[in-house]
C-alpha cells in the first residue's frame, strides 16, 4: 500500500482546493492528519458504496469485495474481536504513523488524541469499538446525547487535548441530540523556532493583499542562514523555518507576484510540495527574513466540501452503510472541524479538532524573503513527510 503520509497530503490538497473554490480571497487553515484520522474512524465501520466512496476521497486503494468479506466473516465465526491484522492495511498504517508523531519531538510538543463518544445501551459493534482503541487509541466513553452536559464535556475533552486553543467545537444546538456515536480527533502543536525571531525586531509594515490594497501588520525580522529555494515552475520561492531541533519545520511557500497566489494554488501538488521540501531541493542561503506575526482561528461543518468530492452515501439516510458500527441503520449528519494557529517571535503553536456525527437513520530582492503579500504554509513532521498544518494566508 502507499505511504500512508502521502496519501493524507493528497488529502490535504484537496480540501483545502474546495474549501478555496468558492471563496479565493479568504484565509484557510485546516489539519488534514485530523480530518483524514475521522474520516479513517468513519471507514473502519463503513461497508460496500459507502465505504469505497470515503477511500476514494483519502485516495486509498480499494480493498477486494471477498477479502472484506472473509475478514468480516473471521470474526463473527469466531467470535472474536476483531485483530489489527484483520482489517484493511490503511487501518494498520495509521496506527503505524500515530505512534510515529506521538514518539517525542526535541524542543516541540505534538500531541493526537483520538475518542469515541457512544450513546448509552445504544448497540454498538464490541468489534468495531474495540478496533477504534487499538489501532487509534481512541478514548471509548459511554455518554447521554440528550443531556447537553454531554456537549460540554466533549467540548472540554478537545480543550484540554489543545491546550485551551479549540473551544466549543461542538456549539450549542449543533449536536443532534439522537447521535449515537460521536467520533472526535484533536492535534495539538508548540514549537519554538530553532532560530528565533528577537521582540524587538518586530515593526508594522505593509502587507500587500492586492496590488491596489495593503494593510499593516507585525513584521518580525531577522538575517540568518535558512534552507531557501527558487521554484521556477510556479513563479515562487520557498523557506524552511525549523522547529527545535528540526523534527518538524514550517514551509512557506511564497509567490513572486502580490498576485500570484492563485497561479501557485492551481498548479502546486502534494507531490511537488514534497520535492521542494526536500533537502535536496533546498539550499541554505543567508537570507533577511521578514515574516508577519499572524493568529487565525477557523471552524468548518465539512459535510458539504466532502459531499462535492465524492463522500455522497455516508451524508445520506437512504444509502448510507455503516453497518461495521451497528446493524441499527446509521448515518453520518455532520463532520465539523476547527483549527487555530498562532505565528510570532518565539515559534508556532497550533491545534486542530474534527469531529464526526453519526446518528441514527431519520515579488523578491537576492538574499532577501519578504512575506508581504498572500501566501502558504504548511508545518510537516520530517521522517514520515506527513503535513500536519496546511495554511493559506491571505491577510495576517
Amino acid at each position: 500500500m502507499e505511504n500512508i503520509s502521502k496519501i493524507i497530503n493528497q488529502f490535504s490538497f484537496d480540501l483545502s482546493k474546495e474549501l478555496g473554490s468558492s471563496e479565493r480571497d479568504k484565509n484557510i487553515a485546516v489539519s488534514p492528519l485530523s480530518t483524514s484520522a475521522v474520516l479513517s474512524l468513519v471507514l473502519l465501520g463503513s461497508r460496500g458504496a459507502t465505504a469505497t466512496q470515503i477511500k476514494k476521497v483519502l485516495h486509498l486503494p480499494e480493498t477486494p469485495t471477498s477479502l472484506q468479506e472473509e475478514r468480516r466473516g473471521f470474526g463473527k465465526l469466531c467470535g472474536k474481536r476483531m485483530k489489527k491484522e484483520e482489517v484493511d492495511d490503511v487501518h494498520n498504517h495509521f496506527h503505524e504513523l500515530l505512534s510515529q508523531l506521538k514518539s517525542p519531538q526535541s524542543g516541540s510538543v505534538l500531541t493526537i488524541a483520538n475518542a469515541a463518544f457512544t450513546q448509552l445501551n445504544f448497540p454498538l459493534s464490541e468489534d468495531y469499538l474495540k478496533s477504534a482503541e487499538t489501532l487509534y487509541q481512541a478514548k471509548l466513553e459511554a455518554v447521554d446525547f440528550q443531556d447537553d452536559k454531554t456537549r460540554q464535556d466533549i467540548n472540554s475533552w478537545v480543550e484540554k487535548q489543545t491546550e485551551g486553543k479549540i473551544k466549543d467545537l461542538f456549539p450549542e444546538d449543533s449536536l443532534d441530540t439522537s447521535a449515537s456515536l460521536v467520533l472526535v480527533n484533536a492535534v495539538y502543536f508548540k514549537g519554538q523556532w530553532k532560530k528565533k525571531f528577537k521582540e524587538e525586531n518586530t515593526r508594522n509594515a505593509p502587507f500587500f493583499l492586492t496590488k491596489d490594497s495593503e494593510i499593516s501588520v507585525p513584521m518580525m525580522s531577522q538575517r540568518e542562514k535558512f534552507n531557501f529555494g527558487i521554484i521556477e515552475e510556479i513563479d515562487a520561492q520557498i523557506i524552511e523555518l525549523p522547529y527545535g531541533t528540526g523534527d518538524l519545520c514550517m514551509f512557506i511557500v511564497l509567490p513572486n507576484e502580490i498576485d500570484g497566489l492563485q497561479k501557485v494554488e492551481e498548479q502546486i501538488t502534494s507531490e511537488s510540495l514534497m520535492e521542494w521540501t526536500n533537502s535536496k531541493f533546498l539550499t541554505s542561503t543567508k537570507l533577511h527574513v521578514q515574516i508577519p506575526r499572524f493568529k487565525i482561528e477557523l471552524s468548518y461543518n465539512l459535510a458539504q466540501y466532502l459531499t462535492n468530492m465524492g463522500m455522497v452515501d455516508a451524508f445520506s439516510q437512504q444509502k448510507a452503510n455503516l453497518s461495521g458500527i451497528s446493524n441499527i441503520g446509521l448515518y453520518v449528519s455532520q463532520v465539523v472541524h476547527k483549527c487555530f494557529i498562532d505565528v510570532n517571535e518565539e515559534g508556532t503553536e497550533a491545534a486542530a479538532a474534527t469531529g464526526a456525527v453519526i446518528i441514527p437513520k431519520s515579488l523578491l530582492q537576492p538574499n532577501t524573503f519578504i512575506v508581504n503579500h498572500p501566501f502558504l504554509c504548511f508545518i510537516k513532521h520530517i521522517a514520515t513527510d506527513t503535513i500536519i498544518f496546511h495554511v493559506k494566508v491571505y491577510s495576517p
